[in-house]
């Protein structure tokens, strides 16, 4: 805790800096967002049309076996890296993976505002792989400011 007027949630054994607006409502719906799961589930047609809206978040999904599959065990460690700032989805339906173009423990990494996802390479991967993936590629050139992360927007534009 370096930053003096700054704000830390911690969570297990993460710290989470709340980069937003100080106002309730935002600070709530921050808080509200990292009690849910690190991964939303996507199970339907219907849930896979509400993911393709999503399209001002970096955004990841990734197709697994099951909840118990090691593959999907490292692709939630990852989630929890990053939540609630992007948002992380899985499936382990076929119809659902067909209709993404999805093959069996491949994840794809969605900028904002790109209709077309970037595969991670070198499937079945580590926490550590997806994470260091992430890492390398949450900068998007373009975004939407939000009140959650507009702090982090702005010094992003102020340091180039």
């Amino acid at each position: 805790f370096n930053e003096e007027g700054s704000l830390y949630i911690l969570k297990g054994d993460r710290t989470i800096e709340f980069d937003g607006e100080f106002a309730a409502d935002v600070l709530v719906e921050f808080l509200l967002d990292l009690i849910e799961d690190p991964v939303e589930i996507i199970n339907s047609k219907l849930e896979v049309q509400a993911f393709e809206r999503i399209e001002d978040h970096i955004k990841l999904i990734g197709f697994f076996k099951s909840e118990d599959s090691e593959y999907y065990k490292a692709f939630e460690e990852a989630a929890e890296h990053f939540q609630p700032y992007i948002k992380f989805f899985a499936t382990f339906d076929k119809g659902v993976a067909k209709k993404l173009s999805l093959k069996m423990n491949e994840v794809d990494f969605y900028e904002p505002f790109m209709e077309e996802p970037i595969v991670i390479p070198d499937k079945p991967y580590t926490e550590e792989e997806i994470v260091e993936f992430v890492k390398e590629h949450q900068r998007p050139t373009l975004r939407r400011l939000r009140p959650e992360d507009m702090f982090e927007t702005w010094e992003d534009n102020l340091n180039g």
